[in-house]
């Protein structure tokens, strides 16, 4: 299954649209203004389907939860390179360029999921998820979700809130002085 989210509510809304190719809204993802790093996924009933949220802040471990239930576990120290990230628990490797979102998920040798970006209807940029198992939707738009918002390409400054996660800004990507 294929879905669709315009780039610009991914980078700077507290309100996603995740559409499908008939642009029929398939999930809506919520960022909360007081925990930004709790990312919650609706359907079109408004019916909590999933949430992503901080489980540990000091070893930076976030939670997936899926019907109340955790199934996959995002810890950010493996993000330091941003090429290889895994997703505990349901054993997902995520290979590709993470920071220009154009990477595949993999389960063992199998394909979950492949993020890449597009220019949508009106000429917005935005990412195309290819799912390929519907039952893995609301984990995969979410992980797609945060690797989007939270992944930084080297040298370029963080979102103001966001500084502390991944390092100090100041600092280029080789830790060099920025001329």
């Amino acid at each position: 299954m294929n879905l669709y989210i315009r780039t610009a509510d991914l980078l700077s809304g507290n309100l996603m649209v995740v559409s499908n190719i008939n642009k029929e809204t398939v999930f809506i993802a919520t960022r909360s203004k007081d925990d930004p790093y709790l990312i919650q996924l609706f359907n079109r009933l408004n019916e909590k389907v999933a949430e992503i949220k901080m489980k540990n802040s000091f070893l930076r471990i976030f939670s997936i939860e899926v019907a109340g239930k955790e199934v996959a576990t995002i810890n950010t120290i493996p993000m330091i390179e941003v090429k290889y990230v895994h997703i505990g628990k349901i054993n997902w490797n995520v290979i590709g360029n993470i920071p220009l979102s154009n990477y595949h998920v993999k389960s063992k040798h199998d394909t979950v999921m492949e993020v890449s970006p597009v220019i949508l209807s009106l000429g917005q940029p935005g990412l195309q998820l290819r799912i390929r198992d519907i039952e893995d939707l609301e984990c995969g738009t979410l992980i797609a979700i945060f690797l989007n918002k939270y992944i930084k390409l080297p040298g370029k400054p963080f979102d103001d809130g966001f500084t502390h996660m991944n390092g100090k800004n100041k600092l280029s990507y080789l830790n060099c002085d920025r001329s």
